[in-house]
């Protein structure tokens, strides 16, 4: 099976390897991709009929199913931290993240759809596997990165809570957490503009369709500003928000773990009240810990990713191991799904304010 025979591969694999830098005046004559070469060791290893499976069942089955299901999910949520209120700066900041994973998602099922044969294949006054990136993937990219530091910032206010349990909820307003929140959501959609300025949407004729249609061009710095995007999105803020939640998660378990020895070792009620953290302080420790293990897993296989393609400059998407990379990144793509889905089962399960107001509002029934 030929490459051009293949569905479109995913954005999220497809953004760092195409280095053709065609200029807006070379967009009528050139082709808007590169080939990926053919070879015995680029087929040995992932053919193209195997990728063609995995993109199916991967990219447009499993992805598109729990994409839906996340959708609904972070639905929910922020149905619950709206009826919640905004007074409590965690709910600020579980209602961000629950905002940008929702975005991430819908741009997964945008890319699913765009991965499946029965509607790239269809008449439209576009071709989907062009569009992919600016559409989808860099959207994406953009909304994983949001949910990203937004969970470095809720494991960090955690540790605060451990370390100054008297002092925290003066550090940590309300008001500084939206700020916080907002200042996310705006240097993240700043980090991505670079990328847009080298990929842009425009109408072109079509010569083949006879027909006016919507492609993707670029300019003749899009090299330029995609390794821009790249060592911005890609390498820095993925590494540092990665191991800075790592770092987060370990000062919480074993501050917890001390804290627990301690209040088993204390007697007095009144003792615990001063000097430790309370009850419920605790509890949403451990959910953040928990949220924080969920990311810190499924972040593993893009973080690796992204700081291989470093160290192998050759491994990308048009290298000799094409295949195999796109393989590797649907794994990717796949584990940021699910770190964007699970968390509504955290919450029913680890916040009874959470279950309370679910029940209440979704089941008309308090909880028992």
């Amino acid at each position: 099976m030929s490459h051009t025979s293949l569905p479109p591969r995913m954005s999220i694999s497809h953004l760092w390897g195409n280095n053709s830098t065609y200029s807006h005046d070379q967009k009528m004559s050139l082709p808007m991709t590169t080939p990926s070469p053919s070879g015995s060791q680029y087929a040995n290893i992932v053919s193209d009929e195997q990728l063609y499976i995995i993109q199916l069942v991967n990219g447009v089955v499993i992805c598109g199913l729990l994409s839906l299901f996340g959708v609904a999910s972070n639905i929910i949520n922020i149905v619950v931290f709206a009826k919640q209120g905004f007074q409590d700066s965690m709910n600020i900041s579980l209602m961000g993240l629950a905002v940008s994973d929702l975005f991430s998602l819908l741009t997964t099922i945008w890319l699913s759809i765009c991965a499946n044969p029965l509607f790239y294949n269809s008449e439209l006054p576009f071709d989907p596997r062009d569009l992919t990136d600016l559409t989808g993937g860099m959207p994406h990219i953009l909304f994983v990165k949001i949910a990203t530091f937004i969970t470095a910032f809720i494991t960090f206010e955690r540790c605060l809570c451990i370390a100054v349990p008297l002092k925290v909820k003066t550090i940590i307003t309300p008001r500084r957490t939206k700020t916080i929140i907002i200042s996310i959501y705006i240097a993240m959609a700043v980090l991505v503009i670079p990328y847009y300025f080298g990929n842009r949407l425009e109408w072109i004729f079509d010569f083949n369709k006879n027909a006016t249609v919507l492609k993707t061009t670029y300019t003749a710095e899009r090299g330029m500003f995609e390794a821009i995007t790249f060592l911005t999105q890609g390498v820095f803020t993925t590494s540092f928000s990665f191991v800075f939640v790592i770092c987060c998660t370990i000062v919480l378990i074993v501050k917890l773990n001390s804290k627990t020895k301690w209040r088993r070792a204390t007697a007095a009620k009144s003792d615990r009240a001063a000097e430790g953290v309370g009850v419920k302080d605790q509890k949403v420790v451990k959910m953040v810990t928990f949220i924080a293990v969920i990311f810190i897993v499924c972040s593993v296989p893009p973080t690796l990713m992204f700081l291989y393609m470093v160290i192998d400059p050759s491994f990308r998407i048009d290298g000799v191991y094409g295949n195999l990379y796109f393989v590797i990144w649907c794994s990717s793509f796949l584990t940021e799904t699910v770190n964007s889905s699970v968390n509504i089962f955290v919450y029913l399960k680890m916040s009874s304010k959470y279950r309370i107001v679910f029940m209440k509002t979704f089941l008309n029934k308090g909880e028992k």
